[in-house]
């Protein structure tokens, strides 16, 4: 299988079976998986993708969050649809999906997570 562009930034406060049935289709697909801590949270979503220009920063805030977050970069749209699909068919649910944008790699994870949260509640309305 050739090397795959496409990386995937974990958080799940959790684990547990959805984690696991996660990874095994990402890792079927060829893409590469980033666990993000607890303690990672406060940093940006490009040093969190080891882009350059996105440094870690010192002693960075990382409030507790709640839900699990899966952050995807390089996935084209045929690809982005392949990874939901799978998802869908395994019974994987991730509340709170984002793919990376030129605007958002200089966000902190914990502001992206924040962002996508209040999406989703004033979708829920």
């Amino acid at each position: 299988m050739p090397s795959s562009k496409e990386v995937a930034l974990y958080f799940d406060p959790n684990g547990g079976e959805q984690t696991a049935l996660l990874k095994s289709i990402l890792v079927r697909m060829g893409a590469r998986i980033k666990n993000v801590a607890a303690d990672q949270v406060g940093q940006t979503v490009g040093c969190l993708l080891g882009r350059k220009g996105y440094d870690a920063r010192e002693n960075a805030e990382s409030p507790a969050l709640e839900q699990p977050m899966l952050v995807l970069d390089g996935f084209t749209d045929k690809r982005l649809e392949l990874l939901l699909l799978e998802m869908k068919k395994t019974g994987v649910t991730v509340p709170y999906k984002a793919v990376v944008t030129e605007s958002n790699l200089g966000w902190l994870l914990h502001q992206l997570y924040e962002e996508l949260r209040a999406e989703h509640e004033a979708m829920q309305q």
